[in-house]
């Protein structure tokens, strides 16, 4: 679980002398909270679905408002020239006119197979589908938070290990000199010593270029500037402390989380959104009764009342009505109802219906598979989380029993009963164990938080 992929040796360099590791950094230390707090408020992944939640929601909003009239003013002022319709009088003439119309109307439906109704009722379950699509986001964030800042934990006490054994080498080395020196142990004993103290250094350096590399994963997980100081704060870790294996089941788990986890009520909520797309699709098939009204006048340069007429040329005086008495007097109001009701559309409505159930299906087997998921992740996360128990106990007997052994090995080095190949066999056996140990360990504490994060509790160390 905690392995971290090698990078370039430039990189190792940088990493190693960067200000992350050194302990007299200044600054505010990144506690594991402070973490996980700044990941869900920044990270883009987490802010992108917080936006699309958003959107979602004024859709939401608007389904509601479609339930209000529609109502709309519009005008127009045309100049004709040559052969114009009037649209006063509705009749040809000659020459050049001016005209304006003027109209206000609105519209309200009053019934279409409650379409609105369970359109509000879908908007809403995608509301609440994006709502835990966003809480999701931020749970698996945290979690992932998480497995790092255990890795960064891990790496340190990794350091702290090859420390321990450098400075246990470098002992060593003392008491060999001066036995070489007495003559009870042969030059070579001291080419031994150095060859083991280099790789001591040598893997010093490695754990703490892992060490940096990790810090630097979190970093880039949490998308903090490069310039950004970073100091991880390092609290004691007991295993110990977690929560026993043996309290838990997966059943008992899962149950929890099946009626908890944002996933499931996502993929729960998407299944009642395809049902309200499915009344809305029989809702096509049903007439439309809409009510409306229209105020409209009018003005037209030309339009008068006549008032002479020449029988020889057949001229026509008018008397041209000014435009307000125009607009007052071609005035007209209307109000009605209308029904539409479908007949045939080409199938279109009857296709639209069958692929709504479909998709309905679609979303059931969606959730069916989400909680499949949801169930043999649970129980692979406490297979995982036994064994990580059982490994846990194992390597700190082993580590104990190997510490007991070194103690006596060294007792008798010290007394030249043994070589220094024999102690330094039972040195790395010693550093062995107590790496696996660690591992062991921090491998047990993540596989608790896995299941701690499926019964809905805060991903802590405390």
């Amino acid at each position: 679980m905690f392995v971290v992929k090698p990078l370039s040796l430039l990189l190792l360099f940088i990493a190693f002398f960067s200000p992350q590791f050194l302990s007299a950094q200044t600054g505010d230390k990144w506690t594991l909270e402070k973490c996980v707090d700044y990941a869900i408020k920044n990270n883009i992944s987490v802010r992108q679905a917080g936006l699309t939640q958003q959107t979602v929601h004024n859709q939401y909003l608007q389904s509601g408002y479609n339930l209000l009239p529609q109502v709309d003013v519009n005008a127009n002022y045309n100049f004709n020239f040559g052969n114009s319709l009037n649209p006063v009088t509705y009749t040809y003439q000659k020459g050049s006119s001016q005209s304006a119309q003027m109209a206000l109307q609105g519209n309200l439906t009053l019934f279409n197979g409650l379409q609105q109704i369970f359109n509000i009722e879908k908007s809403r379950y995608d509301l609440l589908a994006s709502k835990y699509d966003y809480e999701n986001a931020k749970a698996n964030m945290s979690l992932n938070v998480a497995s790092a800042y255990l890795q960064i934990l891990l790496n340190k006490e990794i350091v702290e290990v090859a420390g321990k054994q450098k400075n246990l080498t470098t002992a060593q080395k003392g008491i060999t000199e001066k036995k070489v020196a007495a003559g009870v142990l042969p030059e070579s004993a001291i080419y031994e010593v150095d060859a083991q103290l280099s790789r001591d250094v040598a893997n010093e350096v490695n754990a703490k270029g892992n060490f940096n590399l990790s810090v630097l994963s979190l970093k880039q997980l949490l998308q903090l500037p490069d310039e950004q100081a970073f100091v991880i704060d390092v609290p004691e870790v007991n295993a110990e402390n977690q929560e026993s294996i043996a309290s838990l089941t997966p059943v008992g788990v899962y149950g929890y989380a099946v009626t908890t986890q944002p996933s499931i009520k996502s993929a729960e909520a998407r299944w009642k959104s395809a049902d309200m797309s499915r009344k809305i699709a029989w809702g096509t098939i049903t007439p439309t009764i809409s009510a409306f009204f229209n105020l409209n006048t009018g003005y037209a340069s030309d339009y008068g009342t006549p008032v002479s007429y020449n029988p020889v040329t057949g001229a026509v005086t008018y008397d041209y009505l000014p435009a307000g008495k125009q607009l007052s007097q071609l005035f007209r109001q209307v109000a009605g109802f209308s029904l539409t009701v479908p007949i045939f559309g080409k199938m279109q409505r009857i296709t639209g219906i069958e692929n709504a159930k479909l998709q309905q299906q679609m979303r059931q087997l969606d959730l069916d598979n989400a909680k499949l998921q949801l169930r043999q992740t649970i129980e692979q996360a406490y297979g995982n989380a036994l064994a990580a128990s059982e490994s846990y106990v194992a390597n700190k007997k082993s580590f104990e029993s190997t510490t007991k052994a070194y103690e006596a090995v060294e007792k008798r080095y010290e007394s030249g009963l043994v070589t220094s190949y024999d102690l330094q066999q039972s040195k790395n056996q010693l550093n062995s164990a107590e790496s696996q140990m660690i591992q062991a360990k921090y491998t047990y504490v993540f596989r608790i938080k896995i299941l701690d994060f499926y019964q809905g509790k805060a991903i802590t160390l405390n």
